[in-house]
């Protein structure tokens, strides 16, 4: 059995207090034949270590543990920009920076975002504290070993982490060889009247090969996987079982809650698109949450006039409920066309813990495939928002679907001389540049709970009031204004021997309609409406390394810390009247003559 150890785990967004850190698999008994063997825990033996320094007592050779193959991570795999990193013995770290072992130059990763420290048995994922978290299959992790298979989630990008398939094909093999030693077992005499392939042996021998049976069966559906591919799996161990002619299975929706078939098949192969169970046995079952076995369908009084039955001329066919802990997903059906009185309740029992260890892998696939749609979701709205109110936007599942009017601060940043600096450059360069830029400016806006509206080529637009208004949204703006201003120091000394840069800034508030603009399936928050188009105009009147705010923002500042001057009025771009604009005085910067200084703003 595969097992998931996770050190420490981090909660998901939006999940109740004591929630155990987001949805967990289930693990718990299916109905009927011995649901306790589900509990179990299956873990590596260990060589006794002999005593050291005792005469006449040779210590035993100790086992090295031997790797197939390195761990690998591959991000976007089958796709032309596919890239892979083979891991390291010892730490591996991952980020933005060049000093890392995988460098990902993406802005939602922080520069020293990860380590994988791989050690002789194991692989652990250490988040190192980054911005936008790290996850594995959709769960927030701090601490987590991973097993080949796991979707790592570092900041937006996506990572396939395996181990040299050989380990998983051997683990394959070896349950496959029990299955069929199990199977073959037997201390052989006349045949059993079950439809069970063990063959008959001593009560005591065939109970034990029936629980080793649904642990192998339990061991070979431990990892979630896709529903396409679960189901035929768990066909072929029904009919590796089972001596069945038919099996169909039927799933309950997820909204309606009607059942659903989803697979049918015969020992020829599949079946075509008309039903072969009878509605009304698997509705029983279904509705019941209890398994039953009819000797002879057609001449059973609890079904007769079923034209189904009758149809088919079903003789032995047992249906049970599909179960996880106590909620049922569906049913389970097979029949046998020719013998009456086929089944027994033997065979029901072992067909109802069957179905119970399908129950867990169907609903752990539907788990998985949720955790993945919110990982996705997630860091779709991490793209956009601070990561303090991701946990409400995510309990808010239609959130800006619909779009909605929004009173709002805007900021637009853009780089100085840009054109100039771009020109002559490689196109490589210019991106590299924007690289260790634009994570610098994304993480100030974050960290004054703005929200990151777009990038446009150098520029950056950021806009303070949505998803959540505060009183004091222009101060935050402005504040945020101010720091990218100050953090242009830092990046200009990293810079070394290069020209410096610089940034001017302008502000604007005012109205806006904000929401998913596009597409349902491409999430694009955006904020629509004259007050973004006077920020960027506003932007355009400041000089570089100035930050120049808007009338509409200045009347909204609750705090006077921040002295202005006033420009003259300018006329924009789409406006027929000129606008008042006011720049932020920096002591070391002398105002020009053509400016006034500016009075505190009114107390809202």
């Amino acid at each position: 059995m595969t097992r998931r150890t996770v050190l420490s785990a981090g909660r998901l967004p939006g999940r109740a207090e004591g929630s155990g850190g987001g949805r967990r698999m289930a693990a718990g008994a299916g109905s009927g034949f011995t649901p306790q063997i589900i509990k179990y825990s299956v873990l590596q033996s260990q060589a006794p270590r002999a005593a050291s320094g005792r005469a006449g007592r040779r210590r035993p050779p100790r086992r090295k543990r031997i790797r197939p193959g390195m761990p690998t991570l591959t991000r976007d795999r089958g796709l032309p920009s596919e890239e892979k990193w083979t891991l390291k013995g010892g730490p591996n770290t991952v980020g933005r920076s060049r000093e890392n072992d995988v460098v990902v130059a993406h802005v939602s990763l922080s520069r020293h975002h990860a380590r994988f420290d791989v050690e002789d048995d194991r692989v652990i994922l250490v988040d190192l504290k980054s911005l936008n978290g790290s996850f594995v299959d959709g769960l927030q992790v701090q601490q987590c070993r991973l097993k080949n298979g796991d979707r790592v989630q570092l900041g937006d990008i996506f990572f396939d982490f395996e181990e040299e398939r050989v380990a998983k094909q051997a683990s394959r093999a070896a349950y496959e060889q029990d299955m069929k030693r199990l199977l073959e077992m037997g201390a052989g005499g006349e045949a059993s009247q079950s439809a069970l392939r063990i063959k008959a042996a001593a009560p005591e021998q065939r109970a034990e090969d029936k629980l080793k049976l649904l642990l192998t069966v339990s061991q070979m559906l431990t990892s979630p996987e896709p529903l396409d591919t679960l189901l035929p799996k768990i066909f072929d161990l029904l009919f590796q079982i089972f001596e069945v002619d038919r099996a169909a299975l039927l799933l309950a929706d997820e909204k309606t809650g009607a059942l659903e078939p989803r697979l049918a098949r015969a020992v020829g192969g599949p079946m075509g698109e008309a039903p072969i169970y009878s509605q009304r046995i698997v509705q029983h079952a279904f509705e019941k949450g209890a398994g039953l076995v009819l000797g002879d369908a057609v001449a059973d009084p609890r079904f007769a006039g079923s034209t189904s039955i009758y149809g088919a001329q079903i003789r032995a066919a047992m249906c049970v409920p599909v179960k996880s802990r106590e909620k049922v997903l569906g049913a389970l059906y097979v029949d046998h066309l020719t013998i009456p009185g086929r089944f027994q309740q033997e065979d029901l029992e072992f067909l109802e813990a069957f179905a119970g260890q399908a129950g867990i892998a169907v609903e752990n696939a539907s788990l998985a495939r949720q955790l993945s749609e919110e990982a996705v979701r997630r860091s779709s709205l991490l793209r956009f928002f601070p990561p303090t109110v991701i946990g409400p936007l995510m309990e808010s599942p239609d959130f800006g679907q619909k779009p909605y009017d929004a009173g709002v601060t805007v900021l637009f940043s853009d780089i100085s001389g840009f054109t100039a600096l771009s020109s002559g450059r490689k196109s490589s360069e210019i991106v590299a540049l924007l690289h260790r830029y634009f994570p610098v400016m994304a993480e100030i806006v974050f960290r004054h709970e703005g929200t990151l509206e777009k990038y446009i080529g150098d520029a950056l637009m950021a806009i303070w009031g949505v998803p959540h208004a505060k009183p004091d949204d222009a101060d935050r703006a402005l504040a945020a204004a101010l720091e990218m201003q100050q953090a242009m120091v830092g990046l200009n000394a990293a810079r070394g021997e290069e020209p410096e840069l610089a940034i001017h800034i302008g502000l604007n508030s005012g109205p806006v309609t904000f929401g998913n603009i596009g597409s349902h399936d491409y999430v694009q928050f955006a904020a629509i409406g004259d007050t973004t188009n006077v920020a960027s105009r506003v932007c355009n009147l400041a000089s570089a390394g100035e930050v120049v705010l808007s009338e509409a923002t200045r009347s909204r500042l609750t705090k006077d810390d921040v002295p202005l001057a006033a420009l003259p009025p300018a006329m924009v771009k789409g406006k027929s009247e000129p606008i008042q604009a006011y720049r932020v005085v920096r002591a070391e910067a002398p105002e020009p003559a053509a400016e006034t200084p500016v009075p505190p703003a009114p107390a809202p």
